[in-house]
């Protein structure tokens, strides 16, 4: 578009609104002179006359009448898009995007999602569901979900857990089929479904803690899955043991569909959090999904260092 193209044209409202170059300058606060040489350029850009002037009147031509009759209601309704803008700082509305883990969606987010869309109904939400290191700025995304440790230090995090713990979770029938290790060292060489971060593509280690130092556990990785997701249905399935979070089988864990060994063996993590920019702290839509997902749990931020 070419940058003159609004060029004169406040000046040419204010005169027809007004009846009168002089009442038109008032209104703008600018001098007689400066209106008529700003009228003067846009009747020269369009080669059109916009008005008829004489000692006693200022009055539309033609084409000036057609012209202020199009833009005098295209501006009213730029007024009302302009004035609405203030409702967004007030009132959750609008699309808020999401990156949240598959395996963690079920337990933290998915209990919510029908309150909140009670609650504000006027937000949108959409939610993307993946395991993979996500730039929430670069993709649009305003916030993410993740354990505390693969956040940004630039972000501001909201707690939505206590301490991450893991464990080692294989169904009933695994631990009845290939027996009960008495101690994680006894997991050595026994069939696991082993996760590859879709990142780095490296393997998930198996790190357990005896007498505070760290001691790694060598697993048979007959079957290998980069979706944390399809880790716990493989699991609930008997294809092996896992290493996960409590909070992404607690679900299969209050079922029965999946039992936890080893919990007080692993280093706990941070916590999981909603991570997002410092620029959408003020939106309420962000604020309004923050208080129904932590219902009323006090909020805790870590902020860039």
């Amino acid at each position: 578009m070419d940058r003159t193209f609004f060029d004169g044209l406040a000046h040419f409202l204010a005169v027809a609104r007004h009846g009168s170059f002089t009442a038109g300058a008032q209104a703008m606060d600018i001098s007689p002179t400066a209106m008529s040489k700003a009228i003067r350029l846009v009747e020269e850009r369009y080669g059109t006359k916009l008005f008829q002037r004489t000692t006693r009147r200022t009055a539309l031509t033609e084409a000036g009448a057609e012209l202020f009759q199009r833009l005098d209601r295209a501006t009213n309704e730029i007024d009302d898009a302009l004035k609405s803008l203030g409702s967004f700082q007030l009132t959750p509305t609008g699309t808020l995007r999401l990156t949240v883990p598959r395996s963690i969606m079920p337990a933290l987010v998915e209990p919510h999602l029908a309150e909140f869309q009670r609650l504000y109904p006027r937000v949108k939400l959409e939610i993307s569901l993946n395991d993979r290191f996500v730039d929430l700025v670069g993709e649009g995304f305003d916030a993410g979900i993740r354990l505390g440790d693969a956040i940004d230090k630039d972000m501001i995090a909201v707690r939505l857990t206590g301490e991450a713990r893991w464990g080692i979770a294989a169904s009933p029938g695994y631990w009845q089929r290939e027996g009960r290790p008495k101690r994680f060292e006894d997991l050595v060489g026994r069939r696991a479904i082993m996760y590859r971060f879709p990142g780095s593509r490296s393997l998930q280690v198996w790190e357990f803690q005896r007498e505070g130092k760290p001691v790694q556990v060598q697993m048979d990785t007959g079957l290998v899955i980069d979706d944390r997701a399809a880790l716990v249905r493989l699991a609930v399935q008997g294809f092996g043991a896992a290493f996960v979070l409590e909070v992404e089988v607690a679900q299969e864990l209050a079922r029965g569909d999946l039992e936890l060994m080893f919990g007080d063996d692993i280093p706990p993590d941070d916590g999981i959090f909603l991570y997002f920019p410092a620029a959408m702290q003020s939106q309420p839509k962000l604020r309004a999904f923050i208080d129904t997902i932590r219902e009323n749990s006090s909020v805790k931020r870590r902020r860039p260092s």
